[in-house]
């Protein structure tokens, strides 16, 4: 279980088709966004710093078990956060930080979402509730004392994020600064309480509430503009430039106080405790140990991949050879558009397996001993009791190859759907996972399934995380597949290309990609091009199909395939 598993296992939306969350390498603080569907989280990657320090959300810690642990607690707290804003009952406009908002506005729609998320893991999550405080707790730290921040507008916009998340401000304020404060104090109190309220089944007009209550801030806080930059806590979503965290920082209070302080800001039940790290169940600390272990093992695991295949490269002229970036959800989506028609396609490929003609009882051979005890507690006399002999079952290697360049954009979903129904149906044809594999390809190569691995739940994001762009480097892709096919000593060997059918990238691409299929033709590998919405692959396919919907998938390909490896086992 890598972060992004665990990140599911702590979201509070179980709709894995409406919530996306991806690892985000370059981002230092998450991001929250809408999509067409519902909702995207990208989450900062827990880096490696050096041997001995880790970094996360901006934070530093050292590389022992117990560090790690805190690590856990804020990724915990993040995905928790965001998670909870899918829930909301506000409309998507008034739930997502969009760029069309001002500073002001996309402050206050923050508030009062974050108060929304605190009323509903208080009432419905209340176990979560040490994980939040922990990480508001840690920001606290970090943040600037009041009289070292020198914008009205910022200074204030913060006493109020840590006053509503901590319940604390570090240092005092002007008059009429600390007097608005505690207006919106008050006024946030008064609309968390409607929130409870609402949580536990009383109607109410969130769409008014929330209007009413953003022009209320906005009026209170306008008076202290200008405003330069949206200040937010480092667990939770982006809204704007925030510079309140300094490096040097800490708070004078205990941290165990402040701990205390923002449990009961949060309204949680505060437990007896001699030192925070008490209230943390056993089992979290140690599933955050096992993210670490099992991503840190994954990244080993697909550098000695890439350097397997690497020699590869130079028989190419793609840029690069990569793994894509990981969108489970985006695979859940497009796998709906041919929903069933792997398993439809599996029945008419697996006539091509010639044993499967027979009967799987036959009156010689192996005796089935379980069949035999059967037939005698019975007391029913049978002679089909014995098992078909193995050696009549031949032995099939694939190599799937996808395009995802740029000219694949038009159709590009409804090709990963049927690049996904192949790939299914080739996983429950070939039920050794290492007599298949499947790549993507455009001026770059991107191993989605290599033969050293199952078709996981990783390799299903992959495919959902590939991106249509670049030039279409068909030959290359083709030269990759049967280069890995020609390891193979399977009795047959099958090549699929998934495709638009537009070589495009160095010059005579077409003359070269027809002799690359015809090179291994004669090596005795069956080579079949689907096409996409098209009818282009019969120009360099001697056996192809046209596709445009589900049935042309399991009628026209399932027979090319099923026709190409009957005559193929007579020879």
């Amino acid at each position: 279980m890598g972060f992004v598993d665990y990140a599911w296992a702590a979201s509070l939306q179980r709709d894995d088709t409406k919530l996306k969350i991806i690892q985000d390498p370059e981002l230092l603080q998450p991001v929250f966004l809408g999509d067409d569907f519902g909702y995207t989280i990208k989450l900062p990657t827990v880096k490696v710093v050096d041997e001995k320090t880790i970094s996360f959300l901006g934070y530093k810690f050292s590389s022992t078990n117990a560090e790690k642990s805190k690590v856990g607690r804020l990724f915990r707290a993040s995905v928790m956060h965001l998670t909870a804003h899918t829930l909301a009952p506000f409309a998507k406009e008034k739930i997502v930080p969009s760029k069309k908002d001002t500073i002001i506005e996309a402050y206050a729609k923050s508030l009062i979402n974050d108060l929304y998320v605190q009323a509903y893991i208080q009432t419905l999550h209340p176990d979560r509730q040490f994980d939040i405080a922990y990480a508001n707790t840690l920001a606290f730290q970090k943040i600037k004392r009041l009289d070292r921040i020198f914008t009205s507008s910022t200074r204030l916009m913060t006493a109020q994020l840590t006053q509503l998340n901590v319940g604390l401000m570090k240092n005092s304020l002007s008059i009429e600064e600390e007097k608005t404060t505690k207006e919106l104090a008050s006024d946030l109190a008064a609309l968390k309480n409607i929130f409870l309220e609402s949580i536990v089944g009383k109607k109410t007009d969130f769409d008014s509430l929330f209007d009413g209550a953003t022009e209320s801030i906005k009026r209170l806080i306008e008076p202290f503009g200008p405003f330069l930059e949206a200040p937010s806590l480092k667990h939770t979503e982006s809204i704007g430039n925030c510079s309140i965290y300094s490096e040097i920082e800490s708070t004078e209070e205990d941290f165990k106080q402040v701990f205390m302080q923002a449990l009961k800001t949060l309204g949680a039940t505060i437990p007896e405790f001699n030192s925070v790290d008490e209230c943390f169940r056993p089992e979290h600390e140690a599933e955050a140990l096992q993210a670490f272990n099992s991503d840190l093992y994954q990244k080993q695991r697909e550098e000695k991949i890439l350097a397997n295949l690497q020699p590869l490269l130079g028989l190419t002229r793609f840029k690069s050879i990569l793994f894509p970036e990981e969108d489970y959800t985006q695979y859940l989506r497009a796998r709906r558009l041919v929903q069933g028609a792997s398993r439809r396609l599996l029945e008419i490929l697996r006539s091509a397996y010639n044993y499967l003609d027979e009967e799987p009882r036959q009156e010689m051979g192996q005796l089935d001993l379980a069949a035999v005890i059967q037939s005698l507690a019975a007391n029913k006399p049978a002679t089909d009791v014995f098992n078909l002999e193995e050696h009549l079952q031949p032995s099939f290697a694939w190599s799937l190859i996808f395009d995802v360049s740029n000219s694949m954009q038009v159709r590009g979903e409804y090709g990963r759907a049927l690049a996904i129904a192949v790939a299914e149906a080739a996983k429950e044809l070939m039920m050794d996972a290492t007599s298949w594999s499947f790549f993507a390809f455009s001026d770059k190569l991107f191993v989605l399934k290599d033969s050293t691995e199952p078709y996981s739940k990783r390799v299903k994001a992959r495919i959902g995380g590939l991106k249509f762009q670049g030039l279409t480097y068909i030959p290359d892709a083709i030269k990759v597949g049967g280069k890995m096919l020609a390891k193979r000593f399977e009795e047959q060997r099958v090549l699929v290309v998934i495709s638009d059918g537009w070589p495009y990238g160095y010059p005579d691409m077409p003359e070269v990609l027809k002799e690359t299929v015809d090179d291994l033709i004669r090596k005795n590998v069956i080579v079949i091009g689907i096409g996409v919405e098209t009818d282009r692959m019969n120009n360099f396919f001697h056996l192809h199909s046209s596709i445009y919907t589900q049935k042309d998938l399991v009628n026209k390909f399932g027979s090319v395939y099923a026709n190409a490896s009957a005559k193929a086992l007579e020879t």
